[in-house]
């Protein structure tokens, strides 16, 4: 496929560059910041204070703003919006994970619109309401190696009221910068270390999984590579926890694989996150966790449509020999793999056997939920196979 590929952020990686923090800011014009958090561990173990005191240092002025949850709420991004125009803000910096990251971008493409920032969230036949064209730029400390929004060009917001989570893609609120330092992700609870890999698994698996010719070498075997490694590196921090070699591969790997390069020139999928969003958005799961029971099922939904992709995966990756006699047990035997990696990190491949879901899932809510998937204007997703609603439902009754 004709392609563009844009990455424009300065990726600072190592021991102590938190430190530098200030200096970057002030490299890309910032002046008056909003520091955005959680006011969790963060705030807590003196992150948060240790970055503000090295920016005043630099004569920067600071305001923060904490309160960001699992899967991000508007309500906050209205709230920092109000603050930024207040208080003259003009560089939006996010200290954490993809939650934070999505906020801050959200409320960096809201200060300068006059209209509602849900505009570029919300959809009309499959695009967006409307589409930003200035933003407030953007910054990160990264603490959790997950969504790769620190490097991406996407922001994922959720409307409270709604149970509504939906997506905004849009160059222009790509980070300036992300510092990452591996030491900051040695206290993260084995949960987050795991949902975390999957999401980022996930990230160059909707990129990999496509139609036939939708692909091309080279991002087979990058993607490949993001696989490979997120797998090893889960083993290696299950048993060690502060391994550096490991958490600075996953962090890395989180970036590569959501900056848009393992999709050059691939016609992609997206279906899983698709489906994903409303499952995070009804039941506030956490994302990573709703990807591994999404994921399988949604594999053995469609595998079919694209025997020859599939295959290659459950040799090349999942390591499993292949059948001659018959092709299909190899990968039913891949994605049976695929599931015990992920029932290894402690995580569900059931949607009905996870703890963050405490009710049991009707019937009817997977009707809703299917509904309310964002699609094409054709009111289909998937690269694979075109799925329709009927075909979402039965996804979330695989995954059940």
């Amino acid at each position: 496929m004709n392609f563009t590929f844009l990455s424009p952020t300065n990726l600072i990686v190592g021991k102590n560059v938190e430190n530098e923090t200030g200096n970057w800011i002030k490299k890309y014009g910032g002046r008056r910041v909003l520091v955005h958090h959680d006011s969790g561990h963060v705030k807590q173990c003196g992150l948060v204070d240790k970055i503000v005191n090295n920016m005043k240092k630099e004569g920067l002025k600071v305001i923060e703003l904490g309160g960001v949850v699992s899967n991000p709420h508007l309500s906050l991004v209205y709230e920092g919006i109000e603050i930024c125009r207040k208080e003259k803000v003009d560089f939006v910096l996010a200290i954490g994970g993809g939650s934070a990251i999505d906020s801050a971008k959200g409320i960096a493409m809201g200060v300068p619109y006059d209209g509602d920032v849900w505009d570029f969230y919300a959809e009309q036949d499959g695009k967006p309401v409307k589409v930003a064209n200035k933003a407030l730029s953007v910054g990160v400390v990264l603490t959790i190696a997950a969504t790769g929004s620190e490097c991406s060009m996407s922001s994922i917001l959720t409307k409270e009221k709604e149970n509504l989570k939906r997506f905004c893609d849009n160059d222009i609120i790509r980070p300036v910068f992300a510092i990452e330092n591996p030491e900051l992700t040695y206290t993260l609870p084995a949960f987050q270390t795991a949902s975390g890999i999957v999401d980022i698994m996930s990230h160059s698996m909707e990129r990999y999984f496509g139609p036939k010719g939708g692909g091309n070498t080279v991002t087979d075997f990058l993607c490949e590579a993001i696989f490979k490694t997120c797998m090893e590196c889960a083993r290696t921090l299950r048993d060690d926890s502060e391994n550096y070699d490991a958490r600075a591969s996953i962090m890395i790997a989180s970036t590569l694989s959501h900056n848009g390069l393992t999709g050059m020139g691939r016609v992609q999928d997206w279906a899983c996150h698709m489906i994903e969003h409303e499952l995070s958005g009804e039941y506030n799961v956490t994302h990573g966790a709703g990807l591994a029971a999404i994921i399988p099922a949604w594999m053995r939904y469609v595998y079919q449509y694209n025997m020859e992709l599939f295959l290659k995966w459950s040799t090349r990756v999942m390591n499993v020999t292949y059948d001659f006699e018959k092709p299909e047990r190899t990968v039913l035997e891949a994605i049976e793999r695929l599931e015990n990696f992920f029932l290894s990190l402690n995580l569900s491949v059931r949607i009905s056997n996870m703890e963050e879901i405490q009710e049991e899932v009707k019937e009817e809510t997977m009707y809703k939920m299917a509904k309310r998937v964002r699609t094409g204007a054709d009111g289909t997703i998937g690269g694979v196979k075109s799925l329709d609603t009927e075909d979402i439902i039965n996804i979330f009754r695989l995954a059940k």
